[in-house]
Order: structure tokens, then C-alpha cells, then sequence
């Protein structure tokens, strides 16, 4: 076998697949910003009243939101990508439209694939958690939950996601 020769093709915006009692969709980038420093005022002057959700907290249906990272790190998600990069008034912006790819998994075994693919955990300010073997940053939707992972790693994680489906 050559393992040069990767079978499980890097999800692209659209990508749908059936899992066993689940269905995984990559979601468009729309909108994806690094913010550091002080979010407080990052997010007053770039999304005011968006919410800086934790852990598997329950993102908005619409409007843009920020997924904490660290406590001076967070990613902004809005429904454009935002031009005012660089360093501001104790905060920076950074696009990171590329950087990360939003895994949305619905479906009645959703939570069950949720669960087997991280360890056990309690609330945490902080989206970020080990997932699949990687980080990603996990949120709650209407019917399932989403995991923004770093693009590098997609590949990856969907065939992690497919093997664990199958056993669930």
C-alpha cells in the first residue's frame, strides 16, 4: 500500500455525506476571523451584541457569533468576511476564512458520535477541545453540533467521523 495515496478526499463546501444515523455536511466559510487581545471591545466594534460562546454552547441560527479559543483568542464567524485586519485599539483581527472547515453532524446519532469522538469534558469558556485526534473548536446547532476543525486536518477528521459512525 502506498500511503502516499490518501482514499478520503479533504471535504469541500456542500460535501455531503450519509453516516449511519447521521449526516455530515461542510458548511460554506462565509465569514471566519482570528481575534486577539481584548474581545470585549473586538466584538462592541466589529459584531455588537454577537455572543462569545464556550463549549458546545448553542451558536445562533443567524447573525454572527465568536467561538472562544483562549481568553485573548476567539474566532469570529459572521455571514462575509470582514476587512478591517490589523491591529486596532487593544485588539487584533486576522482572516482566517481558509483556516478552518465547519463540520456540521445532524441526525438522531449525532450526539452519540459527538460523545465517541472526545474524551469526557464539562462546560469550559473555551470552544476549543481535542476532537476526533485534533482541536477543534465544537458548537451546538438546531440539530446536531458543528465542528470547526483547521483545514489541514479535514481529511482526516472525516474519515475518523466515518469509521466511528459505523460503530456507533
Amino acid at each position: 500500500m502506498d500511503d502516499r495515496i490518501w482514499t478520503t478526499q479533504a471535504p469541500t463546501p456542500g460535501t455531503t455525506l450519509t453516516l449511519r444515523q447521521c449526516t455530515l455536511e461542510c458548511l460554506p466559510p462565509q465569514g471566519a476571523a482570528l481575534m486577539s487581545g481584548a474581545l470585549d471591545r473586538a466584538l462592541a466594534c466589529l459584531a455588537p451584541g454577537a455572543p462569545l460562546l464556550g463549549l458546545l454552547e448553542t451558536q445562533p441560527a443567524t447573525g454572527p457569533f465568536a467561538l472562544r479559543i483562549a481568553r485573548d483568542r476567539a474566532l469570529l464567524c459572521t455571514a462575509a468576511p470582514l476587512g478591517q485586519q490589523g491591529w486596532h485599539d487593544g485588539w487584533a483581527l486576522s482572516a482566517a476564512d481558509d483556516a478552518y472547515v465547519a463540520l456540521h453532524v445532524s441526525g438522531p446519532a449525532a450526539a452519540d458520535l459527538q460523545a465517541a469522538c472526545m474524551a469526557p469534558y464539562q462546560a469550559s469558556p473555551s470552544a476549543m477541545v481535542k476532537f476526533a485526534g485534533q482541536y477543534a473548536l465544537l458548537s451546538r446547532s438546531a440539530t446536531g453540533f458543528i465542528a470547526r476543525v483547521e483545514a489541514a486536518h479535514s481529511a482526516e477528521i472525516v474519515h475518523y467521523l466515518q469509521m466511528v459512525a459505523d460503530n456507533i
